[in-house]
């Protein structure tokens, strides 16, 4: 009955949504569309039952919103049309009493495929244009990174791993990953900056993000243009960091500046739809004779899902 249900609506989502798009694209989605909405009916019946333990309720978070960016970018289906096919499942999966056998058995199903997915120590969650690289390493700097670097700017963005005393030492939970807890502690949103040279380190950064007060629906573009840009400023709320920190390489000499942001930072950008694109302005060093800040450009991407696999045991 589940699986009826959820092709059901399926196929009023694709007939409602491809008229006028290339069947063979749409094809291409058809997975996404199926395990996007397998995974909100389990949610929503996990919600409801408690069926899953917090580490298989993070697995199942992060491949739910991963299918949903893929749909959202796929083009071929609205944002509306994806959230009604979503509701219509939840009220499906709400409406049935614990312990239904169709959900027994998808329950079986996502615990076993879970017991081998928690040993996936790397993720690659491509967008539209770039692509957050996850890690449970605990070799690793980041959690999740984007790298925006282009041949006259070097950076990095995202989440970084907490420092261990010594990642090489064995602990139990690392062979164990299933023992161990949900990350809980927020990582910090970090700005890494590689000064090349003799270039003078920036004084401060910003995060602009757009404010859901001021502009409610997702920011894709402007009336002029179909490509996916920024919002502007007046249409968004700052995050200033928190700390910076400058990093030398004692071997290579390598200098490194780190910026720190709250994590109400990490949470607007979780509530931003996947297409979506947000700024971060560098602003010089007062110093080094510059007075343009440098703007850089990040994807949203599959931003909360990366953020929900990486909260799974380090490995």
């Amino acid at each position: 009955m589940l699986k009826k249900v959820v092709l059901g609506v399926l196929c009023g989502l694709v007939m409602g949504q491809t008229a006028h798009a290339d069947a063979e694209r749409a094809k291409v989605y058809r997975d996404a569309e199926q395990a996007f909405l397998e995974r909100t009916s389990l949610k929503a019946a996990d919600d409801k039952c408690a069926y899953f333990t917090e580490l298989e309720r993070s697995a199942l978070t992060a491949g739910q919103l991963q299918s949903r960016g893929e749909l959202l970018r796929s083009g071929v289906f609205t944002r509306e049309a994806i959230d009604e096919a979503a509701a219509e499942v939840q009220r499906y999966a709400n409406s049935q009493p614990c312990g239904q056998s169709d959900f027994i058995a998808a329950r079986a199903h996502l615990k076993n495929a879970f017991e081998a997915f928690v040993g996936t120590m790397v993720m690659d969650y491509p967008g539209l244009i770039a692509e957050w690289n996850a890690s449970r390493s605990r070799w690793d700097t980041w959690r999740i990174v984007q790298n925006g670097s282009t041949q006259s700017y070097l950076f990095q963005f995202g989440l970084l791993a907490p420092l261990l005393p010594d990642p090489d030492e064995f602990d139990a939970t690392f062979s164990r990953p299933l023992d161990a807890p949900l990350r809980s502690d927020p990582y910090d949103l970090s700005l890494e900056l590689i000064l090349t040279g003799d270039k003078a380190p920036p004084s401060l950064a910003r995060i602009l993000i757009r404010d859901p007060v001021k502009a409610p629906e997702p920011w894709l573009g402007s009336l002029f243009s179909d490509e996916i840009k920024p919002p502007p400023i007046g249409l968004t709320r700052a995050y200033w960091a928190s700390a910076r920190e400058l990093i030398t390489d004692e071997k290579s000499g390598e200098r490194k500046l780190r910026f720190k942001f709250s994590p109400e930072a990490t949470a607007a950008i979780e509530r931003l739809d996947p297409r979506e694109q947000f700024e971060i302005a560098v602003l010089p060093n007062a110093r080094s004779g510059e007075s343009q800040p440098e703007i850089l450009t990040i994807e949203v991407g599959d931003f909360a899902a990366a953020h929900a696999f990486v909260k799974l045991p380090p490995l």
